[in-house]
């Protein structure tokens, strides 16, 4: 161990069979009550840049729901959760504004986050792949329901 991950606590890895290697911020000690920030990186299927994935978890691991709902999300991306937000975003009229109306070949999911440290809410983030751009989505997900889609512009 070198001086750093002495005084600073040492970043941690944890391999997940869905989304594959998670990285920890610093943790230092070995208090399981303590909450640490874990990220990782993965592709989804038919999606030509990364998503961003930021859990919440403790000293050994990102907590067990955090870790269930984005791999459930992950699986059932492209069957379950791109239709009911193409509702959503359709029942909103978002779809009617210009720079939003083909959205599902010019965004991409750009990261997944927890809204609260141990709850069940996430928010979404769609981007444009053309990065010149800067309109995003957010999509608020709570027990696996979508409550909220939001544009910032």
């Amino acid at each position: 161990m070198n001086i750093i991950d002495s005084l600073f606590g040492q970043k941690k890895t944890f391999k997940h069979p869905v989304i594959g290697v998670l990285k920890s911020q610093r943790i230092r000690g070995g208090n399981p009550a303590k909450s640490y920030t874990w990220h990782g990186n993965i592709f989804l299927k038919n999606q030509l840049l990364e998503t961003t994935i930021i859990l919440e978890g403790n000293n050994t691991s990102p907590f067990p729901n955090h870790l269930d709902f984005i791999s459930q999300l992950v699986t059932n991306w492209e069957n379950e959760y791109l239709p009911k937000i193409e509702n959503k975003i359709n029942a909103s009229g978002i779809d009617n504004i210009a720079k939003y109306s083909n959205w599902k070949n010019e965004f991409y999911l750009s990261a997944i986050y927890p809204m609260h440290d141990k709850s069940s809410e996430f928010e979404l983030t769609l981007e444009p792949i053309d990065k010149k751009k800067t309109d995003s989505l957010g999509i608020e997900i709570k027990n696996n329901i979508i409550t909220k889609i939001e544009k910032y512009e």
